[in-house]
């Protein structure tokens, strides 16, 4: 028997999510979250002021946003990556465009 193949629609937010991971080594390269997208993402509860604390305590601006990406990644908040992305569209224009952009890689 044939099983249909459906496909999977994606939410707007594993879309971003995707893409970020497409640009990963330049959303690395670029962005630093201590400032105002870790206070973005306190004011949208999507990480809370102890987490924000830790990772803003990390020594190197790769090493935080790395860490952020890790926390979203596994935060279980189903708008996490849309809430990063207005974040980001305050200050790093240039890294919203790249997102945009990307093509969806596979998962």
């Amino acid at each position: 028997m044939f099983q249909a193949v459906r496909a999977i629609s994606l939410s707007e937010n594993e879309h971003i999510r995707h893409r970020i991971y497409d640009i990963y080594s330049d959303f690395v390269k670029f962005v630093d979250p201590k400032g105002f997208i870790m206070d973005y993402l306190i004011q949208n509860r999507i990480v809370s002021e102890e987490l924000a604390e830790q990772l803003c305590g990390i020594a190197t601006r790769q090493e935080r946003c790395r860490a952020m990406l890790h926390e979203l990644l596994n935060s279980g908040k189903p708008r996490a990556f849309v809430i990063l992305r207005k974040a980001l569209e305050e200050h790093h224009d240039f890294i919203v465009h790249m997102i945009d952009k990307a093509t969806t890689g596979a998962f």
